[in-house]
């Protein structure tokens, strides 16, 4: 799946809100009773995440995160090289319990 594909297959999704979308970067706001839509899109474009909630980051993965804000203890991070390219996506849930943003970047 080509990183287009992937932020035309996210896209599809209902969402709360669209930030941004650009060529290399996006962000999308959804609630938490999307996400496994939203889980199964990208499991399908990067595997099983490179940090999955609930665990430590690991040294790739913090180093891949933190040009982004970093990937703390309850946030998911996917990875992948793609064209010599680095794609990523990040979950950041919010405070609230009821939303989620995805961060999608490829760089």
């Amino acid at each position: 799946m080509t990183f287009e594909n992937l932020l035309e297959q996210i896209q599809s999704i209902p969402c709360e809100e669209k930030r941004t979308r650009e060529e290399n970067y996006c962000e999308v706001v959804f609630s938490k009773p999307n996400m496994s839509q939203v889980n199964a899109v990208l499991e399908a474009c990067f595997g099983p995440p490179l940090k999955s909630e609930g665990k430590t980051p690991t040294p790739e993965a913090a180093q891949y995160s933190k040009p982004y804000g970093g990937v703390q203890g309850n946030q998911v991070l996917y990875h992948r090289k793609s064209d010599n390219r680095d794609e990523i996506a990040m979950l950041w849930p919010w405070g609230n319990g009821t939303s989620v943003t995805l961060k999608m970047i490829r760089c």
